[in-house]
């Protein structure tokens, strides 16, 4: 009887920091981007924040699921396919707003402005399917706290246009290397848009292997 083939995880998402943040934790990825239309500005519709998340997540990981072969369905050896997807909410500093990703310049500078000198909360929401394992999904929040940027600061910022696909219009990681005072509580990745403390875990229950040799004191994440 030939061996059972290693899981394939791939990532429903072409988002370079989700893929870093994986491969920097060891995994082997596919990138494939999910069919469902993710809306910019969200709705809770009466959901609390994390079960939007997470209902965003599931909508991307489902979508992407059906456009795939499932030839293997009833063998017990064929490769078995992980999805993950993920979604990333923003909760303004009024802790009532919910911030997708900005439509245009000023709605990107409109929402970083109001993260000056203020804590916002940062959510992300996962959903894994599998072809012989039971869907997981989950969300993680971690905390942001943004001091003083100058107006010059902000607008050489905005003028890159890096802003176009993030939620909240900014990445930590991006942020913080350009000297922007910025601080945490929780897991950092979620503010990246994806929560590798927790999400390692549940990967290597789907058993999804790591790189041959990889040490986790050599990741950054």
């Amino acid at each position: 009887m030939p061996p059972l083939l290693s899981p394939v995880l791939i990532l429903a998402s072409r988002s370079p920091r989700r893929a870093r943040l994986l491969r920097e934790a060891g995994f082997e990825i596919e990138q494939q981007q999910s069919p469902f239309d993710d809306p910019l500005t969200p709705e809770s519709t009466g959901q609390t924040p994390e079960q939007l998340a997470v209902d965003l997540a599931r909508r991307k990981a489902e979508a992407l699921w059906r456009t795939l072969p499932h030839d293997n369905d009833d063998s017990d050896r064929g490769p078995q396919r992980v999805v993950l997807a993920a979604d990333t909410l923003a909760i303004a500093p009024d802790r009532r707003t919910l911030l997708g990703t900005p439509h245009t310049r000023a709605e990107a500078e409109a929402m970083i402005r109001s993260f000056l000198h203020a804590d916002h909360e940062v959510i992300t929401g996962v959903c894994l399917l599998a072809d012989r394992h039971e869907p997981v999904a989950f969300a993680d929040a971690a905390r942001v706290r943004l001091g003083g940027v100058s107006d010059e600061q902000l607008t050489s910022y905005l003028d890159t246009g890096d802003w176009s696909d993030k939620a909240g219009g900014y990445n930590l990681v991006d942020r913080q290397r350009a000297g922007w005072p910025i601080t945490t509580q929780g897991d950092p990745t979620t503010i990246v848009g994806l929560p590798m403390r927790r999400l390692v875990e549940v990967l290597q229950t789907f058993g999804v292997p790591r790189r041959d040799g990889f040490s986790p004191a050599s990741a950054t994440v």
